[in-house]
């Protein structure tokens, strides 16, 4: 199963006026497409800090997160992810809840 490729929504991807940022922010999307939920927030929240990159709002055009995202990505990069647990990818509660086997009672 292939993982769709987030498709830029920005202005210069959209127009194709700048082949070289349209190759650009498709190899973001890529790479983007091949992490877990929490490496893609790390990523963009480095990507955000960078001197000279985009805004959190061009960002989120960009990778199809969320500014809310990308800010807790920058959280978690700040406390050097003292709060998250290390074997685990979500935090305790985190995800479905467990289904229990359903079973007809005999009589």
């Amino acid at each position: 199963m292939t993982k769709e490729i987030h498709q830029c929504e920005c202005e210069i991807c959209r127009t194709g006026s700048d082949p070289v940022i349209v190759q650009q922010h498709h190899r973001m999307n890529l790479l983007l497409s091949r992490l877990n939920e929490a490496q893609r927030r790390w990523y963009v929240g480095t990507l955000s800090q960078q001197p000279g990159q985009p805004t959190d709002g061009e960002l989120s055009q960009i990778t199809g997160l969320d500014e809310k995202t990308i800010r807790r990505g920058r959280q978690e990069l700040a406390t050097e992810f003292s709060e998250l647990p290390v074997e685990r990818q979500r935090q305790a509660g985190g995800g479905r809840p467990c289904a229990e086997k359903k079973t007809r009672s005999s009589k």
